[in-house]
C-alpha cells in the first residue's frame, strides 16, 4: 500500500477502507463533538441521561458534580460513521501523533484500529485516566498488545524509581480503576449507541490493562535485562 504522508497531517488516527473511503478520527473533530455534545445535552432523552450508565464512574473525583461521564462525547464522535463496522472488519490505518509521528499498519481489524478512541478518551477525557496518562507515554493505539504492556510497565519502573514496592501499589491502583471506567463506558456505548467495533475495542483495551498487575514481577524482571542488554 503506498501511502503520502502529506495527506495526514492533524494528529488522530485515519482509517482506510478496501472502497477507497476514508475516514478521518482527529483530535480536532472529538473536541468540536464535544463540545457540542455538553451545549446540547437536554437533546439526549432523559431515560437516557438518567440512567446510572451515564452518570460519571464510581471512581470518578467529579462523580458528585459532573452531569456525565466526560470521556463520553470522544467515544461517541465517530459513531454515525462506524456504525455499519463490525469488530473482524479489516482495514488499514494510519495514526499521527500530536508530534506529528507517523505509524503505518497496512491491515488490521476495526476494533483493533479503534483502541484509538479507546485510548484517547482515557488519557485525554477522563479525569481518573488524566493521573494516570504519564504511563502511557510512547504509546499508540496501533501497538501489538504484548508492547503496549511492556511500555507502560517500564514507565511505571522509572516513574517509581525501581522500588517494587510502589510499583506493584502503583500497577493495581492504575489497574483498578481503569478497568473500571473501560467497564462503565462499555456500559455507556452499550445504552447509546451499541456499536460493535467501538465496544470491543473498549473491552480489548480493557483486558490488556487487566493483564498489567498480573504480569509484573516476571515481565518487569525481562524488560529489565534487555534494556540493560541494549544499552
Amino acid at each position: 500500500m503506498e501511502i503520502n504522508t502529506d495527506e495526514f497531517r492533524e494528529p488522530g488516527l485515519y482509517l482506510l477502507l478496501p472502497e477507497g473511503r476514508r475516514i478521518a478520527l482527529t483530535q480536532d473533530r472529538i473536541g468540536a463533538f464535544a463540545h457540542t455534545f455538553e451545549a446540547n445535552l437536554g437533546e439526549i432523552p432523559l431515560e437516557i441521561r438518567s440512567a446510572v450508565q451515564f452518570e460519571a464512574c464510581p471512581v470518578c473525583p467529579e462523580r458528585a458534580a459532573a452531569k456525565f461521564c466526560h470521556a463520553l462525547p470522544a467515544t461517541l464522535a465517530f459513531s454515525d460513521e462506524l456504525r455499519d463496522f463490525r469488530s473482524y472488519d479489516r482495514v488499514s490505518a494510519v495514526y499521527r501523533d500530536k508530534d506529528r509521528a507517523f505509524v503505518c499498519v497496512p491491515e488490521t481489524t476495526m476494533q483493533e484500529a479503534l483502541q484509538f478512541v479507546a485510548i484517547l478518551s482515557l488519557i485525554h477525557y477522563c479525569e481518573v485516566g488524566r493521573k494516570y496518562a504519564r504511563f502511557l507515554h510512547g504509546v499508540h493505539p496501533l501497538m501489538a498488545p504484548a508492547e503496549l504492556m511492556a511500555r507502560v510497565h517500564l514507565n511505571i519502573y522509572w516513574d517509581c524509581k525501581g522500588d517494587r514496592d510502589r510499583i506493584a501499589s502503583t500497577l493495581k491502583s492504575f489497574s483498578d480503576e481503569i478497568t473500571c471506567t473501560c467497564r462503565c463506558q462499555v456500559s455507556r456505548l452499550q445504552l447509546i449507541c451499541k456499536r460493535d467495533a467501538l465496544v470491543n475495542a473498549f473491552v480489548n483495551t480493557q483486558a490488556q490493562i487487566e493483564c498489567l498487575a498480573l504480569t509484573e514481577s516476571g515481565l518487569l524482571d525481562e524488560l529489565l535485562e534487555e534494556s540493560l542488554a541494549g544499552a
